[in-house]
């Protein structure tokens, strides 16, 4: 049953205000498994998300080439066998349109659609400190009274490279902002800005499409091919076999992931696990190889990463270096060679080089940048702005709370296990869950509001500055403990009565 109640306006008339018991926003892998969690706790609850269809980051980065660089038996949900054993994975790096098609498998099975709301964004947050609850607006109109909001927005993506001066006739593209489907680059010019992750699924995946390819190189990433088989009965069988140990062995490793000794060259995940602790010949063993498969040495100064190994992942890719063997690719060194301006016909360099272009691709990182909380105006106790806050410090409680905003949780707010060195799922299904744990103890125990103190929050700090010098990280907010430690932390706050937060 829903309860809608009017509140009187500045204006003549009212506003219809609905309420609920909890908004979560998002519907990637994080916020359908919040929505299921929290509706099986009998809470009238619904879920948010500015996208046309469920898939989060998936639905957002739908380029040509989108694929998993985890496997795809590791990427699902574990809190059900039923659930993980009805889907059957095509290939063992399963592309994204197929992570796609998952998330909304996982959606319909478990009936999530008649508590969600596409096409939405949530664009106010404001806490009602007297009530203890708080008002949410849409871009839709529509304002919401509720008892908790769980933020499940993941990380912005962050480009590569910015574009600036001029104007260019032909459009822009961007890799984070590319529905499945969206664009068809068919006998176009394209130039390609960037050569990380996105760059290397993408290049190898339209370079036989497009008239004429031009990769305006910027930081490499270290890379294996990508050994892919086909699964067919035999291949799915053997991993659904394994479901058991899979959901009791991976929430205590590193990564998330199934933890193996890397074996270079084979194209699997155990290369990235094992760059994280990596002896110091096994980054020299991924560029030598790297460097083996381009024709020209003078590519290589290019493409092949130099520095510490281990900083960033090991990407998988499908014939990228090969590409640039090919006549009609064109690479372009912006280190030594810098974009001066767009003109109309394309992109101009700083010697005065013209690249003649029909379309521009701006490659971002999946989730590279702050948290995408910050995009909403989320204003707690006093009136003060999230986004400010975290614009000064990176502060949270276990990342998934902060001091002065009772009753808003987070999955992927600053010092927590980074995307990049945790399989997503696992991550986001460790959060979740203590998450709705939180919720359901605070509601056994008849308390209005948790909320996370300040001294909780320089204690977790601590905790990560004293972790932080375990491994090489790219993020100074980057947690760097793993996600085994960092989920034996989180059950050990619970299991003590929620000692760095204050219940009211």
């Amino acid at each position: 049953m829903q309860v809608v109640i009017h509140r009187p306006t500045d204006r003549d008339g009212e506003v219809t205000v609905e309420e609920l018991d909890a908004v979560v926003i998002g519907a990637g892998v994080a916020g359908l498994y919040q929505l299921h969690l929290l509706r099986a706790q009998g809470l009238r609850v619904r879920a948010y998300d500015a996208a046309e269809d469920v898939g989060g980051s998936w639905w957002w980065h739908g380029y040509p080439g989108s694929h998993l660089d985890s496997e795809g038996p590791g990427y699902q949900y574990l809190f059900s066998e039923e659930l993980y054993r009805d889907w059957g994975w095509s290939e063992r790096y399963p592309a994204g349109y197929e992570v796609q098609r998952w998330l909304r498998f996982v959606t319909d099975r478990l009936d999530l659609r008649r508590d969600l709301r596409l096409g939405t964004r949530i664009v106010d947050l404001h806490l009602d400190e007297e009530r203890g609850r708080w008002t949410v607006r849409t871009d839709r109109g529509e304002t919401l009274d509720t008892r908790f909001v769980v933020a499940c927005t993941g990380l912005l993506p962050e480009r590569t490279i910015d574009l600036i001066g001029g104007g260019f006739a032909g459009p822009v593209l961007d890799t984070a902002h590319w529905p499945e489907g969206r664009y068809d680059l068919t006998g176009q010019r394209v130039g390609v800005l960037g050569s990380g992750a996105a760059a290397v699924q993408l290049v190898p995946t339209i370079v036989d499409q497009v008239s004429r390819l031009t990769v305006f190189a910027t930081r490499p990433v270290d890379l294996l091919p990508r050994a892919n088989p086909v699964f067919g009965w035999r291949e799915r069988d053997a991993y659904r076999s394994r479901f058991a140990a899979l959901r009791d062995t991976v929430v205590h490793t590193l990564t998330g992931d199934e933890e193996r000794a890397p074996v270079l060259g084979d194209g699997t995940r155990s290369a990235w696990t094992g760059a994280l602790g990596a002896p110091g010949d096994a980054g020299e063993a991924v560029r030598a190889a790297m460097r083996a498969r381009l024709s020209d040495p003078g590519l290589a100064d290019v493409l092949v990463p130099r520095g510490v190994f281990g900083v960033r992942p090991v990407r998988l890719d499908s014939g990228y270096l090969e590409v640039f063997g090919r006549d009609d690719v064109d690479l372009v060194d912006l280190a030594h060679t810098p974009i001066d301006r767009l003109v109309p016909e394309g992109i101009e360099l700083s010697d005065g080089t013209v690249h003649a272009l029909d379309v521009i691709v701006l490659t971002s990182t999946f989730d590279g940048g702050p948290d995408a909380l910050t995009r909403v105006d989320v204003r707690g106790r006093g009136g003060q702005v999230l986004a400010e806050e975290w614009g000064r410090e990176a502060r949270s409680t276990l990342g998934l709370a902060k001091h002065g905003y009772p009753n808003l949780f987070t999955t992927a707010a600053p010092l927590t296990p980074p995307s990049d060195r945790c399989l997503m799922t696992t991550c986001r299904q460790v959060q979740v869950e203590w998450i709705a744990q939180a919720i359901a103890d605070l509601r056994a125990a008849g308390v209005g509001t948790l909320e996370a103190t300040a001294a909780g929050e320089d204690a977790w700090i601590a905790h990560h500055h004293e972790v932080a010098g375990t491994m090489p990280v790219a993020s100074s907010s980057d947690y760097a403990g793993g996600i085994g430690l960092y989920r034996e932390r989180c059950l050990r706050e619970a299991a003590a009565g929620y000692p760095s937060f204050r219940r009211a």
